[in-house]
């Protein structure tokens, strides 16, 4: 990756249920985010390795990276041909929602 990819980062509030390329390449769907902050988590849609990022920021190419990241585990990607994009979201993210809930307690 070149120094130039990588000028400007601005603190980020990712948008749930978006897919987002990390400045390293993966490409990370949004499931869960607060408005207003930086820390979200994030799946990476190839392995469904999940995290919970801290301190997001995105350059100007409009790629993100995080300062550190803290609860990652595999997640299954569900694949039901007979569910739509939004019913296969909602799924991760209801899976994902206890962890957020112990993530604020």
């Amino acid at each position: 990756m070149t120094t130039e990819k990588r000028k400007n980062p601005q603190r980020f509030s990712p948008v749930e249920d978006k897919v987002y390329t990390n400045a390293g390449g993966g490409k990370y769907l949004c499931q869960i985010a607060r408005e207003n902050s930086f820390d979200a988590w994030m799946q990476n849609t190839a392995s469904g390795w999940t995290l919970l990022a801290h301190g997001i920021v995105r350059y100007e190419d409009g790629t993100i990276e995080w300062d550190y990241s803290t609860g990652g585990h595999f997640e299954e990607i569900r694949k039901d041909p007979d569910a739509t994009d939004a019913a296969i979201i909602h799924h991760r993210q209801m899976s994902l929602a206890n962890a957020m809930l112990c993530y604020l307690i």
